[in-house]
């Protein structure tokens, strides 16, 4: 296991963010990690996070974690998804910096999830996109969802991935946004929102589809 490297990112409107990455040698590629809404606990060391991590390093894949501005030691205000993209858009920036050449994916979870969708979609530089219980309805105060899927053009291998069980991202919304938009859908058995119990299967899930993309 690498030892983590903490660092700061900087956004578009000048806000600096806390960020940490692990980082195998040598490296295959790398993920930009989202994390889920504060208010329902996330932060960049959610749990479901590191589980993912962990699977990935051994198989030559860098991690590159932050906190959504507001959140840890990230500067400004916490929003509903909107200024968060500035954030994530921040990560991918500092990854393609980083890892020149590298083929960089893109995941979140719930909230985050939402944000790496909108990412990815306008981020041409991406070579995948995870997204783990995305937040697609929208939720006044506290997300802003997802558009429609005809005014996203995910153009990039995409996962969607939802507990049978969730009663916060409803597998059938899920379902729906992901048909229309053309991208993979997947939905696991036992599983509620927050995948208790189920890391270890969620994190194979996750492998697999970033293996078969790049190879």
């Amino acid at each position: 296991m690498s030892e983590t490297e903490n660092l700061r990112l900087q956004t578009d409107d000048g806000l600096s963010l806390e960020a940490a990455v692990d980082q195998p040698d040598p490296i295959k590629a790398a993920l930009v990690f989202c994390h889920p809404h504060p208010k329902m606990g996330g932060t960049m060391n959610a749990p479901l996070l590191l589980a993912i991590r962990d699977a990935l390093l051994p198989l030559g894949w860098a991690v590159l974690r932050f906190n959504f501005r507001g959140i840890g030691d990230s500067e400004g205000d916490a929003g509903i998804g909107i200024d968060e993209l500035k954030d994530a858009k921040a990560a991918v920036a500092e990854a393609h910096s980083r890892w020149p050449g590298t083929p960089i994916a893109i995941a979140g979870w719930s909230f985050g999830a939402a944000v790496a969708v909108k990412t990815a979609a306008g981020s041409p530089g991406l070579v995948a996109c995870v997204a783990i219980a995305p937040a697609v309805k929208e939720k006044p105060g506290i997300t802003a969802g997802l558009p429609p899927a005809s005014e996203v053009a995910l153009d990039l291998p995409t996962l969607f991935v939802v507990g049978v069980n969730d009663d916060l991202t409803l597998p059938e919304d899920a379902k729906a946004w992901s048909s229309a938009a053309g991208v993979t859908f997947s939905e696991m058995p036992g599983a509620n929102h927050f995948f208790w119990a189920k890391y270890d299967k969620l994190a194979s899930e996750v492998v697999s589809f970033l293996e078969d993309v790049v190879g």
